[in-house]
């Protein structure tokens, strides 16, 4: 049987040959074969390189790879966590009419409802401080950074992630103790950055202390009252922990119901990913292409970038999903892995990274494929601002792909009146290559449903990308050295003796902070 990556390298190789262009003269409907549509989303892979051929070499390396198969066992609740020997069903938070009717899920949401009404509408509290990092951290922020046209007003919102102690001391200025919500969201309750913030913040004397976490026990033993204790469980892993009790927070400062709106969105976007065939599957085409571009085409990094403010966090949401769970060098059964199973996800919101890194993207000498995100829908601000992102967004699309000869950039200059010899001097300067890839993608408005859709998106592509590399991608081994090696230099830190046999690099460096 032959290998289904020769296939893929073979198609890799004959479009290397072709321009975007040549593709899209082609074939006159290349746009609407290759412009896919799942529950408020919609994403145009016209300017990628990429066709139907290459679609079917990929679509044969996803059913080599047992894609079905691996999908199957997520939303059976099978073990896909294979290292940890666990199941992944953070989609099953967003259930919101389990079969049977009230289970433990639909519990704490219920109380995570009524806490947030107690917290939110009793007058006693105008503030919340939200203490986690990474996922527990990462989530909740960007989601009520989107999501503020749904906030309360009568709640400000305070996180604090970073050990820096400059982070929590921002987090409690200004607040009144007296009126203030404390949350802590740490899965096992031992995450170290989280507890000295915490201990910090308890303190300084909050009014009441919640938890969110899967150790409820630990919880309690620090000191938050069990009544106040909202667990989940350990098949959420923390990067995916956001449609859980981590986002307590969410719930008390967005308006009545907005949360549960945004776990039906996700609840779409699930129903789409389970159920609809490979070929037209909108995460998994995805993920084809992301690994295609990588490793078929050699482009290691991408840039998301939303032409959206409010979803300006995402790519930094998106960062720690796709890296911190594909990151990997090993296959499921530990042998090293033949190619890359994940790029370096990078980016920031439009237009303000047109006035940044886009001079590296559109005239860099690597290509670096950019995936675009707009709102389709209403927009906040000033009417007249919707057309002008719109065209940014649509611009720099079109000007990576088609680019601009020397011979045009001169021609354009000496039509201004620049004289021959500059114009021929600038011209390699003023020239752009063109036929750089892009993925155009658009939210059919920013409500608690497109971006509970969206993030799902994410989520699966994620998974999509790690069966096609055959990697775990729910395990997170690599954030474990740096935390042994931590708490073995910390004592010496505070003014213990130091550790034996360090490196010399660690060794002076020690010596010099502890001065």
């Amino acid at each position: 049987m032959r290998n289904p990556w020769t296939s893929v390298e073979a198609e890799a190789a004959r479009l290397k040959r072709t321009t975007l262009l040549d593709l899209f003269a082609a074939d006159p409907k290349r746009v609407e074969a290759l412009t896919f549509d799942a529950p408020h989303l919609k994403a145009d892979f016209s300017k990628q390189r990429i066709d139907g051929a290459a679609l079917d070499a990929l679509m044969s390396l996803a059913e080599a790879a047992d894609f079905d198969g691996w999908r199957a066992k997520l939303f059976d609740g099978a073990v896909v966590n294979t290292t940890e020997n666990r199941a992944a069903k953070h989609w099953a938070l967003r259930i919101t009419d389990p079969p049977g009717g009230h289970n433990e899920i639909t519990a704490v949401l219920d109380r995570m409802h009524d806490f947030a009404h107690e917290i939110a509408e009793s007058g006693n509290f105008d503030a919340v401080i939200h203490l986690g990092i990474g996922g527990s951290d990462f989530g909740p922020r960007m989601v009520l950074d989107a999501l503020k046209a749904y906030r309360r007003s009568n709640i400000t919102v305070r996180f604090a992630a970073n050990v820096d102690g400059a982070d929590v001391a921002d987090a409690i200025e200004g607040l009144d103790p007296a009126r203030t919500l404390l949350i802590v969201a740490s899965k096992t309750f031992t995450t170290q950055e989280t507890l000295a913030n915490a201990d910090f913040v308890r303190a300084w004397g909050p009014a009441r202390i919640a938890a969110a976490t899967a150790a409820p026990e630990k919880a309690i033993a620090w000191g938050v009252a069990a009544a106040d204790v909202f667990p989940f469980w350990d098949w959420v892993g923390g990067r995916y922990s956001l449609w859980s009790s981590v986002s307590l927070v969410c719930e008390i400062a967005l308006t009545h119901g907005v949360f549960f709106r945004m776990l039906e969105g996700a609840e779409e976007m699930d129903n789409h990913f389970r159920d609809t065939p490979l070929a037209h599957n909108l995460p998994a085409l995805s993920a084809a292409i992301q690994m295609w571009n990588r490793e078929a085409l050699g482009h290691g990094s991408y840039a998301l970038i939303p032409y959206a403010e409010r979803l300006r966090l995402l790519p930094t949401w998106a960062q720690q999903l796709e890296m911190e769970s594909n990151g990997k060098g090993v296959t499921r059964d530990g042998a090293p892995l033949e190619r890359s199973a994940c790029a370096v996800t990078w980016g920031v919101a439009g237009t303000n990274a047109q006035h940044s890194f886009f001079q590296l993207l559109h005239q860099g000498v690597e290509e670096i494929p950019v995936e675009f995100i707009v709102n389709a829908g209403a927009q906040e601000g000033p009417p007249s601002h919707r057309a002008k992102v719109y065209a940014n967004a649509l611009a720099q699309a079109r000007a990576l792909m088609v680019g601009k000869t020397s011979a045009q950039a001169k021609a354009e200059m000496v039509a201004r009146g620049t004289s021959d010899a500059d114009a021929t001097r600038l011209a390699p300067h003023r020239a752009f290559p063109g036929n750089r890839a892009s993925t155009m993608m658009a939210i059919d408005a920013l409500t608690p449903e497109s971006l509970g859709a969206l993030l799902a998106f994410y989520e699966h592509r994620t998974f999509a990308q790690a069966v096609l590399s055959g990697i775990n991608p729910f395990d997170q081994w690599g954030v474990e050295l740096g935390k042994e090696m931590a708490n073995a230099l910390l004592p010496a830190l505070e003014g213990a003796a130091a550790p034996e046999n360090l490196d010399p690099s660690t060794d002076f460096w020690l010596r010099q902070l502890r001065t």
